[in-house]
């Protein structure tokens, strides 16, 4: 069964530097066609059985798309949302990185707690939820959601946790892997649509 994961299109929060979290941000108008060329690419190459969308604006709107032209059921789930940064959320990188409560070094968030928030062991164990009610021979389906969250669906994915990587997946980037069920070590591969603009922001 072939899952494809995709980060959301370029938000307004992206190009502000703010750290969105779960509060929500539309996408930017480049986002918008972004997200409609990736559609397009996409949907000329594969034909999932669904499409499980974090319900954010950000993400909703990205998946938009993929499934009013192919006619894709589609259905949000609270546990592909990206990371809650409590008293973080809405505040800009240059704010936060002054805050002695921020933990900048992204190595070591697994159990940093943040105040009305979560850590990275707690976005595990919801997406590890996730994934756990999804059979390997499940038809394929495609996957909208957010950096921090993809993050940690490869430590999941590739069985590493609590180690994870540090480095992100590009907005509108998808990830595309075969899926055996957890505890095995998925080889996880980078998919990118053909005259795209793909941009790096950070999260």
């Amino acid at each position: 069964m072939k899952i494809h994961i995709m980060r959301h299109a370029q938000s307004e929060a992206n190009i502000n530097e703010i750290l969105a979290g779960q509060l929500d941000y539309p996408l930017t108008e480049k986002g918008k066609k972004d997200a409609e060329q990736i559609a397009r690419w996409y949907n000329s190459r594969y034909s999932p059985s669904v499409i499980y969308c974090s319900p954010q604006i950000r993400a909703k709107q990205t998946a938009a798309p993929f499934h009013t032209s192919n006619s894709i059921p589609f259905r949000t789930d609270e546990r592909l949302k990206e990371h809650n940064l409590g008293i973080f959320q809405g505040m800009t990188y240059s704010q936060v990185e002054g805050n002695p409560a921020y933990q900048m070094d992204k190595t070591r968030r697994w159990d940093w707690n943040i105040p009305e928030g979560e850590s990275y062991r707690d976005i595990a164990k919801r997406i590890e939820s996730f994934f756990s009610s999804i059979e390997p021979d499940h038809p394929d389906f495609l996957i909208v959601t957010h950096a921090v969250a993809m993050r940690l669906m490869k430590g999941v994915l590739e069985n590493t946790l609590p180690i994870y990587p540090g480095e992100l997946a590009k907005n509108g980037e998808i990830w595309e892997l075969d899926f055996k069920g957890l505890g095995h070590s998925h080889i996880i591969t980078s998919l990118f649509a053909d005259s795209v603009d793909y941009e790096e922001h950070r999260s």
